[in-house]
């Protein structure tokens, strides 16, 4: 009876009746030769019975696997590490690693069955205990070229490519793909499941990054001080656009991967941000001077850098005030007592720090703000365009006016004096269309905006003109919601 059954047992395979069989096919595939359609569907069955038949079957052809693709790759750093020159090298490497990781796609085919009884997936068959989660021969494959090649002169790659980069960046021309195959190498190398790019970041990236940063830190500092400032910015400038590029070229772009903007962080802070105080010197001079090809090109420069367009507000407001006040100064004797003259020198003064803002600093609401922080300031400045007006103070019971009074601006006044001659049939109105009548009292609103104490101006147009009692009133509505 027990030799009945044994008869009916299946024919065992064992590994080491089959292995010998198989190897020369798998070196033939690693070496990218020719197979026939009968070795090819050999490989699929003969890996099947062994993984199933074979009480250890799986794991003695995982180690015989890695063991041909070991020696594999050993022959493969002879012929890569011959070559001296950079070049040569680089593409000794990339034509092998291009071949290695077709066959990583195409190799591992044949041996579903072991990786499914590695990782415990499979549903009979005697080996059914998991060697490791997440095992396969894929990753063994790019796990052993990284342990028998990669690791051994990945600082040689690294270095090369980066002489590479050098090179272009000096002008000198050379073949890119050399660069660009090193990188997907790295790129692709990596069998990490929750980080397919981490041996790309820990080595090309950085080594990049490196690289990039300690180019400009020499070159940037003697183009500064050999071109001044105004020339430093246009080749920064240039210099950053051609970075981004280059990196578009050189690094990872996939989707997740940040390594075109670090790139050009990295960039901004060594062109611009260790720079910065020595350019910002030149902004109140080009202000002044009303550069504004050159402070669109400074702000450009300094919005890349934390903190960087502060000052640049800074000097803005200081000049407008400073310019505002004294342009008034300078005209307080006819405007003081012409309000016409008075309202178009405001109206002169905002046209131009406008134009200013809008042409240097493309109308950024940053520096919108500072003109009219420091609009506010010219219009209400009471320095010499003093208004007194009285406290009302209440004494002994009874309403009085004390003595003292409180220095005020005198824009409201001429403001509304300003609209009487308008709204009134004056000698000035006459002289002037509905249209041109309506635009003008238009202008007085823009700079009404300006005005702190609107009180003083509908005190006064209240009192001046009956005939403004209609625009009176559109003045409450434009304050109430301005």
């Amino acid at each position: 009876m027990s030799s009945l059954l044994l008869n009916s047992k299946k024919p065992g395979v064992q590994f080491e009746d089959k292995w010998h069989e198989l190897k020369p096919t798998v070196n033939k595939l690693l070496k990218q030769q020719a197979v026939t359609t009968q070795e090819w569907q050999n490989l699929f069955w003969d890996v099947h019975k062994v993984c199933n038949w074979d009480e250890k079957g799986s794991q003695k052809v995982h180690k015989a696997l890695k063991d041909e693709v070991t020696n594999f790759i050993k022959q493969v750093q002879e012929r890569v590490l011959k070559h001296e020159d950079d070049s040569t090298l680089l593409r000794a490497y990339i034509s092998e690693w291009s071949k290695f990781f077709t066959q990583c796609n195409y190799l591992p085919k044949p041996f579903g069955t072991l990786e499914s009884n590695l990782q415990g997936k499979a549903g009979g068959g005697a080996s059914k205990r998991p060697l490791t989660d997440g095992v396969t021969v894929q990753k063994l494959m790019l796990d052993s070229w990284n342990d028998g090649i990669f690791c051994a002169i990945k600082s040689r790659l690294q270095s090369s490519a980066m002489k590479l980069v050098h090179a272009e960046r000096n002008g000198e021309a050379f073949d890119s793909q050399l660069v660009i195959g090193v990188r997907e190498s790295y790129v692709n190398l990596s069998s990490e499941i929750l980080d397919k790019l981490k041996i790309y970041r820990e080595n090309f990236e950085k080594a990049y990054l490196e690289a990039t940063e300690e180019f400009y830190k020499t070159q940037a500092a003697a183009y500064l001080q050999e071109n001044g400032v105004q020339n430093y910015m246009k080749y920064a400038e240039m210099k950053l656009k051609e970075e981004e590029q280059r990196a578009v070229r050189y690094l990872e772009t996939r989707k997740g991967c940040d390594s075109v903007s670090v790139l050009t962080d990295r960039c901004v802070n060594v062109l611009v941000g260790s720079f910065k105080e020595t350019i910002l010197a030149e902004c109140p001079g080009m202000i002044a001077a009303n550069e504004t090809e050159k402070l669109l090109l400074m702000f450009q420069l300094m919005d890349r850098v934390r903190g960087g367009v502060d000052p640049m507000i800074a000097n803005l407001e200081s000049y407008i005030v400073t310019t505002g006040l004294d342009d008034m100064k300078a005209s307080a004797d006819t405007i003081t007592s012409d309000s016409e003259k008075y309202v178009e020198e405001l109206l002169t003064l905002f046209n131009r720090f406008s134009k200013l803002v809008k042409e240097a600093f493309n109308d950024d609401p940053r520096f919108l703000t500072a003109r009219d922080k420091a609009f506010k300031t010219v219009v209400n400045d009471s320095t010499i365009f003093k208004l007194e007006l009285p406290n009302k103070n209440k004494a002994g019971g009874s309403g009085g006016l004390n003595v003292k009074t409180q220095p005020e601006s005198r824009c409201p006044e001429l403001l509304a004096n300003f609209c009487d001659m308008l709204l009134r049939k004056t000698p000035y109105s006459k002289k002037l269309t509905s249209d041109e009548i309506q635009a003008k009292l238009k202008d007085v609103l823009l700079v009404l905006k300006y005005v702190i104490n609107k009180d003083v101006f509908m005190r006064y147009v209240s009192l001046i003109s009956i005939v403004g009692h209609f625009y009176i009133e559109h003045c409450r509505h434009v304050l109430t919601h301005s």
